[in-house]
C-alpha cells in the first residue's frame, strides 16, 4: 500500500470533525474565515459560501448573545449596545463569520469553528458528523450533507430552516416493500406536532414562531428517526 492509499485509508475511518480539525490545524495558528469555509466544503461537502450567497438558513430575529457581542466590537460601539443591531442583522452570514473571527484573533479551533457556524449557518457539524453511516439523509439549505445508497430515511428541512420534512427513501421501500412510515414513527412525528402530506409522502413541521427549528427539536426528531432505524435494522 502506497503512503497515500494508507493515509486515505487512515481518513475514511476517522469521524468528519477529526478530519476538519486536523485540516484547520494545518493552516497554522492563524485561520481566516474562508480557510474555515473551504474546510466544511472539503470534509462535508457543504458550501457555506453558497448558503450565504442565497441568504439560506437561520432566521433569527438576534444571533447568540455571544456573536452579537463580537460583532458589535468589531463595528466599534460598546458591546452591550443594541444600536447596531439591525445592521448587524443584515449582514451576509459570511461577513458576520468573518467579523467575529477577526475579534477574536483568528484564534478559533475546530470546535469552536462548528459552534459558530451552527450559530450562525444553522448547519450542526458535530451532529452531522454523529450521524454517518446512521441511515438517515440529510438535505439542508439546499444541499445534500449526508446520503448514501442504502439510506432508509430523509431528514430535509426548508431553506429558512422554519420547517423540517420526514420522508422514506426509495430503498426503504425496496427493503420493506411499502411506503408507509412504520407506524411508531407516525405516532412520535404527530404528538412532536407534524402534519401528514399525502401527496408528497412526508411529515412536515412548521415552527409556529416563524424562526429556525431549535436544535433541541431537531435533536428529538432526529432521536425518533433513530430509533425507528434501529428498530428496522435489527
Amino acid at each position: 500500500m502506497s503512503r497515500e492509499e494508507k493515509i486515505t485509508s487512515v481518513l475514511e475511518n476517522m469521524h468528519k470533525v477529526e478530519v476538519m480539525d486536523k485540516y484547520i490545524k494545518s493552516f497554522g495558528n492563524k485561520v481566516r474565515g474562508e480557510e474555515i469555509r473551504a474546510a466544511v466544503k472539503e470534509v462535508f461537502g457543504a458550501d457555506l459560501n453558497y448558503t450565504s450567497e442565497k441568504n439560506y438558513g437561520s432566521q433569527l430575529s438576534n444571533y447568540n448573545t455571544s456573536v452579537m457581542e463580537s460583532l458589535r466590537t468589531s463595528l466599534n460601539v460598546d458591546s452591550n449596545s443594541s444600536e447596531l443591531d439591525t445592521q448587524i442583522m443584515a449582514m451576509t452570514k459570511n461577513e458576520v463569520m468573518d467579523r467575529y473571527i477577526e475579534v477574536h484573533d483568528y484564534s478559533l479551533t475546530g470546535a469552536q469553528s462548528r459552534v459558530l457556524i451552527n450559530q450562525i449557518f444553522g448547519v450542526n457539524l458535530d451532529g452531522i458528523s454523529s450521524l454517518e453511516h446512521s441511515k438517515v439523509s440529510i438535505y439542508s439549505k439546499g444541499q445534500w450533507i449526508l446520503q448514501g445508497d442504502t439510506d432508509l430515511l430523509i431528514v430535509s428541512s426548508s431553506l429558512d430552516d422554519v420547517e423540517l420534512y420526514i420522508a422514506t427513501t426509495d430503498y426503504f421501500e425496496v427493503t420493506s416493500g411499502s411506503k408507509q412510515f412504520p407506524e411508531s414513527l407516525k405516532q412520535k412525528l404527530l404528538s412532536s406536532g407534524f402534519s401528514y402530506d399525502a401527496d408528497l409522502n412526508q411529515y412536515v413541521y412548521r415552527n409556529p414562531t416563524n424562526e429556525s427549528v431549535p436544535d433541541a427539536f431537531k435533536g428529538q426528531v432526529l432521536g425518533s428517526v433513530l430509533g425507528t432505524i434501529a428498530e428496522l435494522t435489527t
